[in-house]
């Protein structure tokens, strides 16, 4: 089979799955997705095997039981989201606003009114999809995201437009740092998920207690802009519905762009993310390879 007919036939796959979902009612989308993931879950052996170990790294303490609860809830979680997506051509602006609740939305209005601009820092936790269409909604500046394309171009086509219906716009990588900047600078967000495997190269940190490369561009920005950091994920509640919660991440202690100041407040957003993703670590995604290329930081401190 050719590269076009096999894109092709995951196009029409793609289509019709989607079309069967966008016939569900959304209060059946995440159990649907958890239903789902029961029958994936023993298929992906090599995944499951890296949520193992990761989740092994990061709870030591724990019995080989409770993480291994926590790696099948994850993939319930991402069949969740996954199926949400699925479900976009359906909702409305006030549809994603009961969807997702925002508890402490004046923090996002306060810094809005300084007209630096805004970074919207996610993980991939809950469901980070809706997580980025809120911030869109309930703010009224544009919303600027980054989105590595689908291998498929048919499929990815599509996805981007449903991820645009309410005013997102996806920024493709390779023109991304211009768009950001022009974004910032007009006092629009830009929101980004920072949390997934970085090149070797890039600044390390500790992420539950192994130094790994992070991505440092949201510290790069907002130390060159001034535009202030905050830090949200959604929850998953019991009803299907989220909760998200803001949080600043601090900055006005650091002074420039140096490699000092880039280092702490990359530290200081993968600290305060690892602290939600500790309070339910089953809506993280541990199936993937963030630990890729991990350093041993007792071996560089000495």
């Amino acid at each position: 089979m050719s590269s076009k007919t096999k894109h092709i036939v995951e196009y029409v796959f793609f289509q019709t799955f989607a079309f069967i979902v966008q016939r569900l009612p959304l209060c059946l989308i995440d159990k649907t997705g958890f239903m789902l993931a029961r029958f994936v879950y023993p298929l992906l052996k090599s995944r499951r095997n890296v949520a193992f170990q990761n989740l092994r790294h990061a709870f030591p303490e724990m019995e080989e039981s409770k993480r291994r609860q926590i790696a099948f809830r994850s993939f319930q979680s991402i069949g969740a989201t996954f199926l949400e997506l699925l479900w976009y051509p359906n909702f409305t602006k006030t549809g994603i606003k009961q969807r997702v609740r925002i508890e402490n939305i004046e923090l996002l209005k306060k810094l809005q009114e300084k007209k630096k601009g805004i970074i919207f820092l996610t993980a991939h936790y809950g469901s980070w999809e809706l997580a980025t269409q809120a911030i869109t909604v309930y703010s009224d500046v544009p919303v600027y995201t980054i989105a590595k394309p689908q291998s498929n171009l048919l499929v990815d086509r599509i996805i981007t437009r449903w991820r645009e219906l309410f005013g997102l716009k996806i920024v493709a990588m390779g023109i991304s740092v211009r768009e950001i900047l022009k974004t910032l600078q007009e006092g629009g967000i830009v929101a980004l998920a920072a949390d997934q495997s970085a090149p070797k190269e890039s600044v390390a940190v500790i992420f539950f207690g192994r130094n790994v490369p992070t991505f440092q561009g949201p510290a790069i920005f907002s130390l060159k802009t001034g535009a202030p950091i905050i830090l949200g994920c959604t929850v998953r509640q019991e009803n299907g519905n989220y909760t998200m919660r803001f949080v600043h991440v601090p900055s006005d202690d650091l002074k420039g762009v140096s490699d000092e100041s880039i280092l702490e407040l990359t530290r200081r957003q993968v600290h305060m993310t690892e602290a939600i993703i500790r309070q339910n670590p089953e809506q993280w995604m541990w199936m993937h390879k963030r630990w890729k290329h991990v350093q041993d930081y007792r071996e560089i401190a000495q």
